[in-house]
């Protein structure tokens, strides 16, 4: 009787020991992917602001480019303000 209670209790201990691993092992899991999650919302913030950034840079140098044309043709028409007389 003795020998069937110490082998309850061993694997009642060792069913204890594989639980806390089990858990331990899905806590790290866990730990990672949420430092994995913060990593990628860091590089998509750092990439819309980069794009963000691009855009508008563009859109300046497409607003002058437009300023330019209008004044090229505002020019060529005679009214533009750089008009020689």
């Amino acid at each position: 009787m003795a020998s069937a209670q110490f082998n309850v209790d061993q694997s009642h201990d060792q069913a204890e020991a594989k639980t806390e691993q089990w858990t331990e092992s899905a806590n790290s899991s866990v730990n990672k992917i949420e430092d994995a999650i913060q990593r990628a919302r860091e590089s998509a913030q750092q990439k819309r602001e980069q794009n963000s950034g691009f855009l508008h840079q563009t859109g300046e140098q497409m607003m002058h480019m437009a300023q330019g044309a209008v004044d090229g043709v505002k020019n060529t028409l005679g009214i533009g303000s750089n008009k020689n007389k």
